[in-house]
């Protein structure tokens, strides 16, 4: 009997001591097993953190970075139009400076190229070469428009009809063209430079020589003005010339 009791009493013994060490045991493999788990899992949930942080930095880098790149577009944009109106401008200069250097250019041309503008005739009695106050009166008118042309020439030619000798009304016609530059020269104050004068006595006559009539108009002087085939100013001002002589003498 005492001895079936040891023998529980060791029995029981060693299961409480295995149970003991079976404990032992377990806590053991937890504190082996999931303590470095735990750990892991710390290390990762830091790492995330730093992940977060590190793209939240690169997103505000990013933001910059595209704002500064849209800013810099817009100031490139900004020069790029500045640029085209200086290129416009520029274009617009050299074409007004081109179609200068053509006008200078045509009238460098063109300034010995004169065709006749206006015409004023002045008559004169028979075997006369003095100048009425109607004469005068129409070259004044002449002259005054004359004085506002830069470029100009006055041809004055001087007639005479067929009575008497031919080489007197030579010699007569050129005393009655320098009557006429005379006075313009004179009253007008226009340079002689610009006149060329010449007699041609009974040639070309501007009517018959058979009636009273004709060879009164063909006692006559006529003064062309000439100027350059330019478009300039003073060739409006000399279109006008044709009415100075307010009479129909002009030929």
């Amino acid at each position: 009997m005492v001895i079936t009791q040891r023998i529980k009493s060791a029995a029981i013994f060693v299961a409480a001591l295995a149970l003991t060490t079976a404990g032992c045991a377990t806590k053991k493999f937890v504190r082996n097993s999931v303590a470095p788990l735990e750990a892991g899992i710390h290390d990762l949930k830091r790492e995330t953190s730093r992940n977060a942080r590190n793209i939240k930095a690169v997103d505000r880098r990013s933001e910059t970075g595209i704002a500064e790149a849209e800013n810099d577009a817009d100031k490139a944009n900004e020069a790029a139009q500045t640029a085209d109106k200086h290129a416009w401008t520029a274009n617009q200069t050299a074409e007004k400076g081109l179609a200068k250097a053509q006008q200078a250019t045509e009238v460098a041309e063109n300034i010995d190229n004169y065709a006749p503008s206006g015409r004023v005739t002045v008559l004169f009695g028979f075997n006369q070469a003095k100048l009425t106050s109607r004469d005068k009166q129409k070259l004044e008118q002449l002259v005054q428009q004359v004085q506002s042309l830069k470029h100009y020439a006055l041809q004055v030619k001087g007639y005479t009809d067929t009575t008497g000798p031919r080489q007197y009304n030579l010699m007569l016609s050129k005393e009655r063209a320098d009557a006429v530059v005379r006075y313009i020269t004179l009253r007008g104050n226009i340079p002689l430079v610009k006149i060329y004068r010449m007699g041609y006595g009974e040639d070309a006559p501007a009517h018959s020589n058979r009636t009273l009539r004709g060879r009164e108009l063909n006692r006559r002087v006529t003064v062309t003005v000439m100027v350059p085939q330019i478009p300039a100013p003073q060739s409006a001002s000399a279109e006008a010339l044709p009415s100075a002589s307010g009479s129909s003498n002009l030929k």
